[in-house]
């Protein structure tokens, strides 16, 4: 199923060498700015190039796109290359436009796809770093980078991803999510041109 690659292909991870953890009495201020940053976030927009990593294969697929965030959780993904394709989260449900096929999936009745929303929102504002019910979070850097590593405790999202690696800006804005599978592929997506704050056409979030 289409949606599902697609949903698959949103998030992954690196090795992590020459990493080292964030000292404890450094995380709670950490994790407080990166919060508070994430509360005053209503509107977000950019671009995104996402590349996706196939180790047997020894491939990768680039992708690229616009990302439109409103708060709390309205969240349009529109990718135009290779082809066009456009993913809209918004009260509850899920609509697809497939270069004009489109569908609308209950949320709801999905607990899967319902998790990926909340995965997905999260790791785009930064909110994902509050879910301590559902992820293991550790505060690292690597070289001059400052990450967050989740590991899923979920049983669903596990089986799915082994783990979600967050990297922030020097505006404390998520600007890279990466997520590792088990058999070792992963995806990797930057996000570029980002606005904060600014008014949204209305015309982006229509169904």
């Amino acid at each position: 199923m289409r949606i599902i690659k697609i949903l698959f292909l949103l998030f992954s991870v690196v090795g992590m060498a020459q990493q080292r953890q964030i000292p404890v009495s450094a995380t709670s201020n950490f994790r407080s700015t990166i919060e508070n940053r994430a509360d005053d976030i209503k509107t977000m927009s950019g671009d995104f190039v996402q590349v996706k990593y196939i180790q047997m294969m020894q491939a990768e697929a680039v992708s690229a796109g616009k990302l439109y965030f409103k708060s709390p959780e309205i969240l349009k993904w529109e990718y135009y290359k290779p082809y066009n394709y456009q993913m809209l989260f918004k009260d509850g449900q899920l609509y697809v436009d497939d270069e004009g096929d489109k569908t609308v999936t209950n949320l709801k009745s999905n607990k899967l796809f319902e998790k990926l929303v909340s995965l997905i929102s999260g790791s785009v504002n930064g909110k994902l770093l509050a879910d301590t019910e559902n992820f293991d979070i550790t505060y690292v850097r690597i070289n001059a980078d400052r990450m967050v590593v989740l590991v899923p405790r979920d049983a669903m999202l596990r089986q799915m991803f082994a783990q979600i690696i967050l990297r922030f800006n020097r505006q404390n804005l998520v600007d890279t999510v990466k997520l590792v599978e088990d058999s070792g592929d992963f995806t990797e997506i930057h996000f570029k041109n980002i606005t904060i704050n600014k008014q949204i056409d209305p015309k982006v979030f229509k169904e």
